[in-house]
């Protein structure tokens, strides 16, 4: 099994250091974006599914994304969830 029986992957994408530009999760966000999208948590499940929570700006930005899914691509649907600063992120 390629996920090694794991049913989803978590990326967790905080703030920028400059001093270490390296990151997996930087790294991740650039081949599938072509941006780093700080403070973003990304789940793609073994099933095709990708959940983004990010702030409401970066969910307009990825907005496009979701009726633009390539015939035969492994993710299957996008879903975007938008932060909620003002409950402190209760509702998240």
């Amino acid at each position: 099994n390629t996920w090694g029986g794991a049913d989803c992957l978590v990326l967790n994408r905080g703030q920028i250091y400059e001093d270490d530009p390296y990151l997996k999760s930087a790294c991740f966000h650039q081949y599938l974006f072509g941006y780093e999208l700080t403070d973003t948590v990304l789940v793609l499940t073994v099933d095709g599914k990708c959940i983004v929570l990010a702030t409401k700006k970066k969910c307009e930005f990825l907005s496009p994304a979701k009726e633009n899914i390539p015939e035969g691509s492994s993710i299957t649907g996008l879903t975007l969830l938008s932060r909620n600063k003002a409950d402190n992120n209760a509702e998240n």
